[in-house]
């Protein structure tokens, strides 16, 4: 009888370990948790969009947006101009809650666990709980924070224009270590990080790329590339992808800063560059997207979307590449023919980056509006 009980909670427990390991592979793949998706920029989704999406609901809940939006089960969370942060019901876009904050929202807040983190421009990064809003911890930096923050084995990741890339402990907001950048005055860490397996990566505004060692904050290398950079590094297989003010798209190694190729675009790049196949897609502000071949460095085309661009394309299952324009048209594009699919209009022209999940695609414009299609 003691080994029939023994048995039973055996199997129970096993049913209830394959039960909760699909439903987190469920919530995973609907999760957009961080700028770009996470700490690698990859901007990938693993959900496929509608060909044909219509409007399920939206909000207009804010002053301003020019941060992204980030998802987490069946939440939303945003990040206001007006000093807000919120959680939305993905079902209706019902406020679930808010919390005020003393400083400006610029960039887009990241999540791990049931930790949210929100830098804002008074210098303070904030850690609230995302089931009921309440703070957790605050840390103030030195100066204005514009970085979105990435987090990795409870260890966060984010930049102060106090010229120092910060890592804080998740749970309590202790500064493990902090890295002073070889930037002047008036300069400034304004990109997110972007992290491999044991490195992480920062540009700042006078155009050096660092590459920092996530574990002790000690420098790795450090690169001068040609101008200001403002948007993440994506890495992938290696390589870091990244933008400059200089109007070039470079491509380094991981290993050693080592320059791979470069290319010039007729505008400055936006946002972070996209990796498909082999082929790397990035904005330009004048509103360009480009299709860059991975190995050679070479366009391969170029589409004119007619409209500025602020952000990154994000890439769904099927090659879609949704982007939103300045002026507020949102467009689909397939990538392998270069052709544009559908366009919706927006209430407001879109300045950050749209989430896709399996619950569709959550965009927010200049004018306070979220909105979700599907």
């Amino acid at each position: 009888m003691h080994l029939q009980i023994r048995k039973s909670r055996s199997i129970s427990y096993l049913f209830s370990l394959c039960l909760f390991m699909v439903v987190l592979s469920e919530t995973s793949a609907a999760d957009w948790s961080a700028l770009n998706g996470g700490a690698q920029h990859l901007s990938r989704s693993s959900d496929a969009i509608s060909l044909n999406p219509e409007t399920v609901w939206q909000a207009g809940i804010a002053r301003r947006f020019y941060a992204s939006p980030v998802v987490i089960g069946d939440q939303v969370f945003v990040a206001a101009r007006g000093k807000r942060i919120k959680s939305l019901g993905i079902k209706d876009g019902s406020i679930a809650w808010e919390r005020a904050v003393k400083g400006m929202l610029s960039a887009t807040p990241a999540v791990s666990g049931n930790i949210l983190i929100a830098g804002a421009k008074d210098g303070v990064v904030t850690a609230l709980n995302i089931l009921d809003g309440k703070i957790i911890w605050q840390v103030k930096t030195g100066g204005k924070i514009l970085s979105s923050p990435v987090i990795r084995s409870g260890t966060v990741f984010i930049g102060s224009n106090d010229l120092h890339l910060y890592a804080l402990d998740l749970s309590t907001g202790k500064v493990r270590w902090r890295y002073l950048a070889n930037d002047y005055k008036y300069g400034g860490l304004y990109a997110s990080p972007s992290l491999d397996d044991k490195r992480v990566f920062i540009g700042g505004k006078n155009g050096r790329f660092y590459a920092i060692d996530a574990k002790t904050g000690k420098p790795v290398w450090g690169v001068a590339l040609g101008s200001s950079i403002y948007g993440a590094a994506t890495v992938s297989e290696g390589r870091l992808y990244i933008g400059s003010y200089d109007r070039n798209l470079y491509a380094l190694q991981a290993e050693d800063g080592k320059e791979i190729w470069r290319v010039e675009l007729d505008d400055w790049p936006q946002g972070t560059p996209v990796l498909f196949k082999d082929t790397v897609i990035i904005a330009s502000r004048s509103g360009i997207l480009y299709g860059i071949d991975a190995e050679k460095g070479s366009i391969s085309w170029r589409m004119d979307l007619e409209e500025g661009l602020r952000h990154s394309p994000v890439v769904d299952s099927n090659g879609i590449a949704v982007i939103g324009t300045v002026e507020g048209r949102l467009l689909a594009i397939d990538l392998q023919k270069q052709e544009l699919i559908w366009e919706r209009e927006m209430e407001g022209g879109v300045f950050g980056q749209v989430a896709v999940t399996g619950h569709g695609i959550i965009a927010m414009t200049l004018d306070g509006v979220v909105t979700l299609l599907r």
